[in-house]
């Protein structure tokens, strides 16, 4: 039997999941990558909804707070694959890498609708599209995506060729983007539950 959770409880386990975030990311950016797929579930518990339950945004009404985006603008005549929530970086002794770009100064705001699901963050070597959903749902287990990184080659600071794969810093950069769309929102007040009587 399903027992009811209260307004009260949902709000705190909003705000208990993007302390968690904040926390796992903390982990992943002292190297352990693994962490990657804990980050992915918390932030597919606030944004997936099924037809058996809904996302912890829906069921507190916060559908109207806009997103912060990072992610470069797709340019479909591109003849080269497109990452766009990460910056390419070469790390001394060891290589070029692409990484989150963490840089608050770069983020504009969209709805979550086109946040979440519409933009086009990832085109791949075979020219499929992935949007921050799609991304994230993999990452924590629930879907599976088949990623053709062929065109993503880089050296190693030995000269030798190896396929990178993005996904571990796509999903830090998709959860600094909610962490700071969340950073300073009251969230009872942007709630639309509080309008319903």
């Amino acid at each position: 039997m399903k027992v009811p959770i209260n307004q009260s409880e949902l709000f705190l386990q909003f705000s208990n999941s993007l302390s968690e975030i904040k926390d796992l990311c903390n982990e992943y950016d002292a190297g352990h990558e693994a962490i990657t797929k804990f980050i992915a579930e918390k932030i597919v518990l606030i944004f997936h909804g099924s037809a058996q339950s809904k996302s912890l945004i829906a069921q507190l009404k916060l559908g109207n707070v806009p997103i912060c985006c990072s992610s470069d603008h797709y340019d479909a005549k591109s003849p080269v694959n497109f990452i766009g929530l990460l910056k390419l970086k070469h790390v001394p002794g060891r290589s070029w890498g692409y990484f989150a770009k963490l840089d608050p100064l770069a983020l504009t705001k969209v709805s979550q609708e086109n946040w979440w699901k519409n933009k086009k963050v990832m085109v791949d070597s075979s020219q499929i599209a992935f949007s921050r959903a799609k991304i994230t749902k993999s990452a924590a287990g629930l879907e599976q995506i088949n990623l053709d990184t062929s065109g993503w080659k880089i050296k190693d600071a030995n000269r030798n060729k190896f396929s990178i794969n993005p996904l571990p810093e796509m999903i830090r950069q998709i959860a600094f983007e909610l962490l700071e769309s969340f950073k300073n929102v009251d969230l009872v007040k942007a709630s639309r539950l509080h309008t319903k009587k």
